[in-house]
């Protein structure tokens, strides 16, 4: 998950001022906003991969009667309390002007399932919140560094 799309170069013309530095510390306040509205689950499992041993006769298609035998796909099924928190981090696309802020990792892969919820689990957002609370002092921390 990320908040993309935010050309600090674009916005800083429009002001008038090239100061990225002060809106690198605008983007890192809105990360420590993220990380402490972040939940922390309770969920501690040992680290490790799993697969999904797969075996059916389908009914319909190529290999209609036949026996499919097959493995699923490597997934990462280790969880630590606080490694979603830990995964939010802000990332500066060098040459283009751009900062995002991301959340989650290859293995911290449901950051996106707690933003927007699901069909199951309600949504617990804490990314946009914690940029739309910032987004009022980005004007005067750009052009001051305050």
């Amino acid at each position: 998950m990320r908040l993309a799309n935010w050309n600090v170069r674009k916005i800083a013309d429009e002001i008038g001022l090239t100061f990225e530095e002060n809106a690198n510390a605008y983007m890192d306040t809105i990360v420590e906003d993220a990380k402490s509205r972040c939940p922390v689950g309770t969920i501690s499992r040992p680290d490790g991969w799993g697969t999904a041993h797969v075996v059916f006769i389908p009914r319909t298609g190529r290999n209609k009667g036949r026996l499919v035998d097959f493995k699923t796909i490597k997934r990462w099924y280790g969880r630590e309390p606080g490694s979603l928190r830990d995964s939010i981090r802000r990332v500066n696309k060098e040459g283009s002007g751009n900062i995002r802020i991301y959340a989650g990792n290859f293995k911290v892969y449901w950051a996106h399932m707690v933003e927007r919820g699901t069909s199951k689990t309600p949504a617990h957002p804490f990314l946009r919140p914690a940029f739309a609370a910032a987004r009022s002092r980005l004007k005067t921390l750009i052009q001051n560094g305050k």
